[in-house]
């Protein structure tokens, strides 16, 4: 009998893994200009660096902290001695924003993060509309500007707690005693819930808490655990941390199977809400819209927004108002005509727009927004809003009819929701934008499909951050 032939013979071993790029440790460089996103820019050995820490025009001594294909990054040491630092630079306020994730640009003075801000946003829309110029910037403060934390927890041996951010470069926190970009309300509930925490027996899995302080310093907490904690640990919860000024709490558990992101940074509107089962919720916190006075409904009152905690809502509220005043001084909603309010929320936009126009068609994704938004109407007795669940991210989606609209949609953009917009008869469009490539993309879109982009301005909503934030406004033909 033939002696079969070993399969061996035939086996390729498969190429192992690359090993990762070798750091090359400490050199000297210029730091040239400023990447979108705030760090320094060098050239170095043929390749570009990105130098977190470093300012346009200083020579500073870098750290290695990673090799890439077409880049490397690196972590600024020191200037060089005897050389001068960029006259934007200053003293962070933070005495942890060296270890802290939170805040990458507090050594950079906020005047010269804006102009920064302001100046990538020009040279990006203009390849959309040549001859754009911005209107003036949405400013926010430096510090104790908002209103809303959500923050890592982490439990010792000796059953202490501590709260924190991600150190930078790092899943592990820092622990975290005041905020100087928080609010009072918010920085003394920081303080309090470490000292609370201890006097709930049983409490285990803990990985996050999002503290919300409201228009009136009311607070809400949004407890995230890792697996249901029992009705006996939830009650000694409620009993523990509804007490003085929080009024609402949420405690969701993380749905077996479901990844979860791994960040406390500040985007809840992002996260998958399939990640997290609801297990208790009570309480209602209130956004008070104060606008000004050509902007309030009739009788002139301020518009009461209830909400909990882990809903979305704009990080700053004075902010918030602003924006929403520049949205109805820029569209002037006519009282005959009809609006659209897409990703509507808890009705931020669609409340207001309600008092100026004769219809709103407010549609958002998420079903318990949409009952929250119809009940903010009918608290504040307005009965021209028609409130819709309906996935405006699906390619085949469909728009009541309107004159006007206002689209506020989270970091993904709003494609579908542009291409429906373009074929739509809407004459004016506001969009909101917190991710500059996604308000590119939709803006091309808007543009291709008989838009023509005729204002922006950028909207100081994350000061001391990378991140971007825009309000733009699209008319139907020519501009003017």
């Amino acid at each position: 009998m033939a002696k079969r032939p070993s399969l061996r013979r035939n086996f390729v071993k498969p190429d192992r893994k690359p090993k990762p790029a070798r750091l090359w440790g400490k050199d000297t460089v210029r730091i040239e200009r400023m990447s979108q996103e705030g760090r320094g820019v060098a050239s170095r050995a043929g390749k570009v660096v990105f130098v977190r820490d470093a300012l346009a025009g200083e020579e500073v001594r870098i750290q290695c902290t990673a090799v890439k294909r077409d880049y490397d990054e690196a972590d600024m040491l020191e200037l060089l001695p005897g050389t001068a630092p960029s006259a934007a630079r200053v003293e962070p306020e933070c005495p942890l924003y060296r270890r802290c994730g939170g805040c990458s640009l507090q050594h950079w003075s906020a005047e010269s993060q804006q102009q920064h801000k302001q100046a990538n946003l020009l040279a990006m829309l203009r390849s959309v509309s040549p001859d754009l110029a911005l209107d003036p910037p949405i400013r926010s403060r430096a510090s104790g500007f908002r209103h809303r934390l959500r923050l890592l927890v982490t439990r010792a041996a000796d059953g202490s707690y501590a709260l924190g951010m991600r150190q930078r470069g790092s899943h592990e926190p820092v622990q975290l005693a005041h905020c100087t970009v928080a609010g009072a309300a918010v920085n003394t509930m920081l303080q309090r819930l470490p000292l609370d925490l201890p006097a709930i027996p049983g409490l285990q899995g803990l990985r996050e808490i999002e503290i919300d302080a409201d228009s009136n310093d009311r607070i809400g907490l949004c407890f995230y655990l890792g697996a249901h904690p029992g009705d006996r640990v939830l009650s000694a919860l409620r009993a523990t941390v509804l007490t003085g000024p929080v009024i609402a709490l949420r405690v969701r558990v993380n749905t077996p199977g479901k990844a979860r992101r791994n960040t406390s940074d500040d985007s809840p509107r992002d996260d998958d809400p399939a990640a997290w089962q609801e297990i208790h919720s009570e309480g209602e916190l209130c956004l008070r819209l104060d606008l000004p006075r050509e902007h309030r409904a009739q009788g002139g009152h301020a518009l009461q927004l209830g909400y909990q905690p882990g809903d979305f809502t704009q990080t700053q509220w004075e902010v918030n108002a602003a924006l929403i005043a520049r949205a109805l001084d820029w569209l002037q909603p006519g009282s005959e005509e009809c609006g659209l309010d897409l990703f509507s929320g808890i009705g931020n936009f669609s409340l207001p727009l309600a008092g100026c126009v004769k219809q709103v068609h407010a549609l958002e994704g998420v079903d318990s927004m949409t009952v929250r938004l119809i009940a903010n109407a009918r608290r504040n007795g307005i009965d021209n809003i028609r409130a819709l669940t309906r996935d405006l991210m699906a390619a085949d989606v469909t728009l009541p009819r309107a004159e006007i609209a206002i689209v506020d949609p989270p970091r993904a953009g709003a494609k579908a929701a542009c291409e429906a917009l373009a074929r739509s008869r809407v004459q004016r469009l506001l969009y909101v934008s917190c991710h500059p490539a996604t308000l590119l993309r939709d803006a091309r879109t808007l543009h291709d499909g008989g838009f023509t982009l005729a204002r922006a301005a950028a909207v100081d909503m994350f000061p001391h951050t990378g991140h971007s934030e825009a309000v733009a406004l699209f008319r139907r033909g020519s501009s003017r």
